[in-house]
C-alpha cells in the first residue's frame, strides 16, 4: 500500500529549516493574529494563518533570520503594506494596481528585494504573491503554499528576470 503523507506549509517549512540548523520560532497566539488582521482590515486566507499560528517567521537573530540561499520569512510583527516597507527602505513602491493590498512578508539577500502577497477583506480571496523592490513588480505565486513549494525547491521563478 502506497500512503501519502499530506504536510502543511509550515509543517514542511518547519522540516525544512530544522534541516539546516535553523531556529524554528513558535507561532502567535491567535489573538495576535485577529490583531494584525484588524489593524489592516484584512483576513488572512487559510493557510498564511495557520503558518503565522504555527511559525511565526525567522528568528531575528544573526545566524538563524535568513537561509543558507538568504531568503528571510518575517515574523508577523514585522509584516506591512508594501507602500509602508517601500518607505521604510527608501525605495519606491511597486507599480501595482492596489499596492496597498500586497503584505511583504519574506525577502532575499537582506532586501535585495522582497515578496508581498496580496491580503484582502475576503480569505479565499485572490492571493498573489510578487516581487517587491526590483524594477518591475513580477507576479511569483498564486498563493502562499505554491510560494514555499516553489521556495522548498529553490525555483528560478522566486528570482527577478535577467535584464
Amino acid at each position: 500500500m502506497n500512503v501519502t503523507i499530506y504536510m502543511s506549509p509550515y509543517q514542511k517549512l518547519r522540516v525544512y529549516w530544522k534541516s539546516l540548523g535553523l531556529n524554528v520560532q513558535r507561532g502567535v497566539p491567535e489573538s495576535a493574529v485577529r490583531l494584525f488582521e484588524t489593524q489592516n482590515s484584512l483576513i488572512l486566507p487559510p493557510d498564511v494563518r495557520d503558518y503565522f499560528l504555527n511559525v511565526n517567521g525567522m528568528e531575528q537573530v544573526c545566524g538563524h533570520d535568513c537561509d543558507a540561499n538568504g531568503f528571510s520569512f518575517w515574523p508577523l510583527q514585522l509584516v506591512k503594506s508594501a507602500p509602508a516597507v517601500c518607505a521604510a527602505e527608501s525605495i519606491g513602491a511597486p507599480t501595482l494596481p492596489n499596492a496597498e493590498q500586497y503584505y511583504v512578508f519574506a525577502d532575499y539577500m537582506q532586501w535585495s528585494w522582497a515578496y508581498a502577497i496580496r491580503l484582502g477583506s475576503e480569505p479565499w480571496g485572490i492571493n498573489d504573491v510578487v516581487h517587491v523592490g526590483t524594477v518591475a513588480p513580477k507576479a511569483v505565486a498564486g498563493s502562499f503554499t505554491e510560494f514555499v513549494e516553489l521556495y522548498l525547491t529553490n525555483s528560478q521563478v522566486l528570482y527577478p528576470n535577467p535584464r
